[in-house]
């Protein structure tokens, strides 16, 4: 008598659901980075310090390092 399983990690929908999933995460990933990036805008504005413009380049490299991200799994997924 043949098993009628389903094997859920070799299931095409299960994959195609996780690499949505995955895309949509980092999108919101990178949404939020940017957000951060506006944030030490304003900061940078109300608050004058000597740091101020290193933590603005931090935030400006995060961002990109975030959308990298994201066309690195578009190009992987």
């Amino acid at each position: 008598m043949p098993s009628t399983t389903v094997d859920l990690l070799n299931n095409g929908y299960f994959l195609f659901f996780g690499k949505v999933a995955v895309l949509i995460l980092l999108i919101f990933y990178a949404i939020f980075s940017l957000l951060i990036v506006r944030q030490v805008d304003l900061m940078g504005k109300t608050l004058t310090t000597g740091i101020a413009p290193v933590v603005r380049v931090f935030a400006i490299i995060h961002a990109f390092v975030a959308l990298g991200l994201i066309f690195l799994a578009l190009s992987i997924l």
